[in-house]
């Protein structure tokens, strides 16, 4: 499979992925509201090492994508995890809060076992360092059939206080054959030596494709007056999408 086709392939499964949540976005919400009819019994068993968003989020997403293909049951991977007759599709959710949005608003932090995508994280002091995602590009089965692997994130900010949600987007990370047409935007450096963030919004468009579609869709765009102004990047391709 050459690069364009590769790009044309993530770029087809992303306005699947994303017309999928948008058509059922009433469904989504009322589900991430689900929780508070019943808080009382659960929120006393919280603790600080459990989010009050993340793991109900998940389950109301894997509800959504409950026809988009068969789930794969490899320990390696993310949140959600099918096959499809052509390609085998990671979507991981993060969940952020807006006292974290550092973490956010101009890229996310991307765990080795979500992504495909080699390539190199550049420090501060210049230092670059190889990185490789433990994701195949392609996925061989033993019937001797190879799949594209595609990685997708569903980024979610909400507010620790009061639950509501500012702004959730849908975005494809390349695939790592890739890495020699999007390099050095893609990584930047974790917080701990090694780790990676993905640079979402430095990499916005489908570099290969005709017209450069965005590599990210916004399923919801109402942020508050206190973080609006972190959001310019997101608020553009809200605007033009």
């Amino acid at each position: 499979m050459d690069l364009e086709n590769i790009e044309f392939w993530e770029h087809e499964y992303l306005e699947q992925i994303y017309f999928l949540l948008k058509n059922d976005e009433k469904i989504m919400r009322d589900g991430f509201r689900t929780k508070e009819e019943i808080r009382s019994d659960w929120e006393q068993f919280l603790g600080n090492s459990t989010s009050d968003f993340a793991t109900g989020a998940e389950r109301i997403f894997y509800n959504l994508f409950n026809n988009f293909g068969k789930p794969i049951s490899s320990p390696i991977g993310s949140d959600l995890f099918f096959e499809t007759y052509n390609a085998y599709v990671h979507i991981d959710i993060k969940t952020v809060t807006l006292k974290n949005i550092g973490d956010f608003h101009r890229n996310i932090f991307v765990g080795d076992n979500q992504n495909s995508y080699k390539g190199n994280i550049t420090y501060e002091d210049g230092h670059k360092q190889h990185y490789e995602g433990n994701l195949p590009t392609f996925y061989s089965k033993t019937n001797g059939d190879k799949k594209i692997c595609l990685t997708y994130f569903i980024g979610i900010l909400y507010n620790q206080d009061d639950l509501h949600i500012n702004v959730i987007f849908l975005s494809c990370m390349p695939n790592g054959e890739l890495s020699e047409t999007y390099e050095p935007d893609v990584l930047s450096a974790g917080k701990n030596k090694g780790k990676i963030r993905f640079n979402y919004t430095s990499v916005d468009k489908f570099k290969l494709l005709n017209d450069h579609p965005s590599r990210t869709k916004i399923l919801l765009f109402e942020p508050e007056d206190s973080v609006k102004s972190k959001l310019k990047e997101l608020e553009e391709i809200y605007t033009n999408q």
